[in-house]
């Protein structure tokens, strides 16, 4: 035979999955002579399917199709297995590819998969895999992508997709890695609105333990705090946090412990985990709150800001070593994506 190291060939199948299917293909192929130089596999909800690249050796045979053809018709017979062989024209798999890993999560509706693969496809990237999970009103699906090919710079690629996501109401979560690494760490880390405590939420916190003066006052004071200059959320998460001076935190707990938390949050946590993802939630609201939503959602990590107590009483003030503020964030994303 002439080039045999030119003589490619593509075998995929798809069926019913069951055991032993890749070790029936494997020897057919080892019989042949030929050697197995790329291959994928899957079986997802019970469908098997596989793409195998093949190359002759030295000891292959000659006339392989016939011999392919009528070796994987006698595997049809008995599992109901499809497979095709023909010659493979195009190039073997690079060993070096750029991959962009990217989860998006939101409301479920038709053509969100179609808008985010219609611009891949725009910009040169092959989606190598997608992976999807719809619970009730919310979608997560994570997605690998070979960017090798990509015609715009990488930073405007994800810039595109991340604007893409918000005009589908979705959220995108980016992350870039060796997928073949076994030390990959998939990691969603959720930054709750820098501004959770509101002038509502106040409202209805005072009326929990009837200290309505107290209430009136807060509003009378923030109207004045407000209108003296233009303030931003530190500063106003200060002003309403010092109106929590000299209450137990038990009490705090209780309150809190009354939320209830939307279905939706419950169905996106548990999509991420389906996804093998640990989370961690990050925000500068007070840490009662953070431990609590820990618990809840059973989630990996949870971090917030603590506010002191001195004798057994809040004191209106966050501890200044355990506030999370702008410049901790950062540090914090480190410490859970590389861990020592």
């Amino acid at each position: 035979m002439q080039n045999k190291n030119k003589d490619l060939f593509l075998i995929h199948a798809t069926g019913m999955d069951r055991s032993g299917l890749i070790a029936m293909i494997a020897k057919v192929v080892a019989n042949a002579g030929y050697n197995i130089i790329d291959i994928e596999q899957s079986a997802p909800h019970g469908l098997f399917y596989i793409i195998m690249i093949i190359e002759p050796t030295k000891n292959s045979i000659d006339k392989p199709i016939i011999y392919f053809k009528e070796k994987f018709k006698e595997f049809s017979i008995g599992t109901e297995l499809n497979i095709w062989i023909r010659k493979f024209n195009g190039s073997r798999r690079k060993s070096l590819k750029s991959w962009l890993r990217f989860v998006f999560v939101g409301p479920d509706r038709p053509g969100l998969v179609a808008s985010i693969s219609k611009f891949a496809g725009k910009n040169n990237a092959n989606i190598h895999r997608m992976n999807m999970i719809s619970r009730g009103e919310i979608i997560a699906c994570e997605s690998l992508l070979d960017i090798s090919a990509l015609e715009i710079e990488k930073t405007d690629f994800i810039s595109g997709l991340k604007t893409l996501g918000e005009e589908l109401g979705l959220q995108i979560i980016i992350t870039s890695e060796n997928v073949l690494s076994k030390k990959v760490r998939k990691l969603a880390i959720i930054d709750l609105d820098e501004n959770l405590i509101q002038i509502q939420g106040f409202s209805e916190f005072f009326k929990s333990f009837e200290k309505n003066k107290e209430f009136d006052k807060f509003i009378h004071n923030i109207r004045d705090f407000y209108s003296t200059k233009e303030r931003n959320s530190h500063e106003i998460k200060q002003f309403c946090i010092s109106y929590l001076n000299g209450i137990n935190p038990e009490l705090i707990r209780n309150i809190i412990s009354k939320i209830i938390i939307s279905p939706g949050t419950e169905e996106l946590i548990r999509a991420l985990k389906l996804m093998q993802y640990h989370i961690a939630l990050i925000s500068s609201s007070i840490s009662i709150f953070t431990d609590f939503l820990k618990e809840q959602l059973n989630l990996e990590y949870a971090f917030g800001s603590a506010i002191e107590v001195s004798n057994n009483k809040l004191t209106g003030k966050f501890n200044e070593n355990l506030e999370i503020n702008l410049k901790k964030k950062p540090k914090l994303i480190n410490w859970l994506a590389f861990p020592s």
